[in-house]
């Protein structure tokens, strides 16, 4: 399993010179076989499932139903 960082990124300006602040806003996590999680910190235990986007007309839940359904 491979796990990434999430962060933003705060521009501001001390003394007069330019800086910048990496602020970390969660994980995600992909496993082995390719599947993706975030976990954000403002949500905590609360999986995030990232899925492929696909054309509207194609789209399903994770149970294979349409989501218009």
């Amino acid at each position: 399993m491979k796990y990434f960082n999430i962060c933003t990124k705060k521009e501001f300006e001390s003394n007069g010179q330019k800086k910048k602040k990496w602020l970390n806003c969660g994980t995600m996590r992909v496993t082995d076989d390719g599947k993706q999680y975030l976990e954000l910190n403002m949500f905590p235990n609360t999986p995030f499932y990232v899925f492929e986007q696909k054309p509207k007309d194609e789209q399903r839940d994770p149970q294979g139903k349409a989501w218009d359904e």
